[in-house]
């Protein structure tokens, strides 16, 4: 690792800070464990599966929590926590989301997720929200185009709940900014979703993406959502730089970047990188460290990093967040890195 490579974490501290605009969900997560007969809290989803081959369909559900959620509010939190200036954007209207020590624009009210902990694992139980109708124009009437273009950076995310943001992206399509813009586009559990609705994301994507660097769209999946997308266009779905490149080229995107468990793969036009996790202990929490992750490659490529310093930022925000349930603050960062 290049002495370069490794003082990236104390420029956050010491560089002027970004303006990163994330947007436009939040929900409500209420967390519940999951219990048998008898009482007793499964210890994995694989004895929850056990139990419901063996034919039992009695479980129990035991409230523990509700906190804010959303995939744009956990990238807010990771945005401040490395010392940028972000400005969220999202549905907010709730009395569980706190005072945050950054810019807020509410859209309106929040979706409802549940979230089951079973054993350490987390299943997600998503309702449907109130943004079926949600679009640009509801977008404008809470922030002025020009200022949200203006951004260091935008990392859109969620599309699966709030379809609408496709209009924003023909938006920036129709109306490309006079400055370069990196949009990271953290898209949810496309693997839920119709193929033809997700071609028509892909096709958004790649007419607001610009050659000429004025607009530069990032596409940051996970396991999961990297096969749905290489379904959709018909390239390997083992994730590897070759296919990730592949993936690339064939929506049109500046970038795709996958992260795992094991490592952060990532293809642009001009180059392609990989950086392995970090190590963690027991996991505390997953639900959110992929949110943190797209968070902070949005952070590196508004500082127009090259691609595996802003993998290797990417994973060791979501690295600590899944060790120890915290967001990562430069501090952190730096720690992982030197381990």
């Amino acid at each position: 690792m290049s002495d370069d490579h490794r003082d990236r974490p104390a420029s956050l501290e010491h560089d002027d800070p970004r303006q990163i605009v994330t947007l436009p969900d939040g929900s409500v997560d209420r967390w519940y464990t999951l219990g048998g007969s008898g009482g007793d809290r499964f210890e994995s989803a694989d004895a929850f599966a056990d139990r419901l081959a063996a034919g039992d369909r009695t479980f129990s559900l035991e409230p523990t929590a509700v906190r804010p959620g959303g995939q744009a509010v956990n990238a807010a939190r990771q945005v401040h926590a490395l010392g940028d200036r972000p400005t969220l954007i999202g549905h907010l209207d709730h009395p569980v989301f706190p005072d945050f020590p950054f810019e807020t624009r509410s859209m309106g009210p929040p979706a409802t997720v549940r979230v089951v902990d079973v054993g350490g694992e987390e299943l997600q139980l998503a309702e449907p929200g109130p943004t079926e109708d949600w679009g640009l124009a509801e977008l404008l009437a809470v922030v002025d185009w020009d200022r949200l273009v203006a951004a260091d950076a935008l990392c859109c995310t969620n599309w699966v709940s709030v379809r609408g943001l496709t209009t924003v992206f023909d938006r920036l399509a129709a109306t490309p900014p006079a400055d370069p813009l990196p949009i990271v586009v953290d898209p949810g559990p496309i693997e839920t979703v119709d193929p033809a609705a997700l071609e028509g994301l892909f096709d958004a994507l790649s007419r607001a993406d610009r050659a000429d660097g004025s607009i530069t769209v990032v596409l940051s999946v996970n396991p999961t959502e990297f096969r749905a997308a290489a379904r959709v266009v018909d390239v390997d779905a083992e994730p590897t730089a070759d296919s990730l490149a592949a993936l690339r080229a064939a929506l049109g995107l500046t970038g795709v970047v996958f992260h795992g468990a094991d490592a952060a793969i990532g293809a642009t036009r001009a180059e392609t990188a990989v950086a392995e996790m970090y190590d963690v202990g027991d996991p505390r929490r997953t639900t959110g460290a992929g949110d943190r992750f797209s968070a902070g490659l949005t952070c590196a490529l508004a500082r127009g990093w090259a691609l595996e310093p802003a993998l290797s930022l990417g994973n060791a925000c979501a690295a600590h967040f899944v060790e120890t349930g915290d967001t990562a603050d430069p501090a952190a960062v730096r720690a992982l890195r030197e381990d």
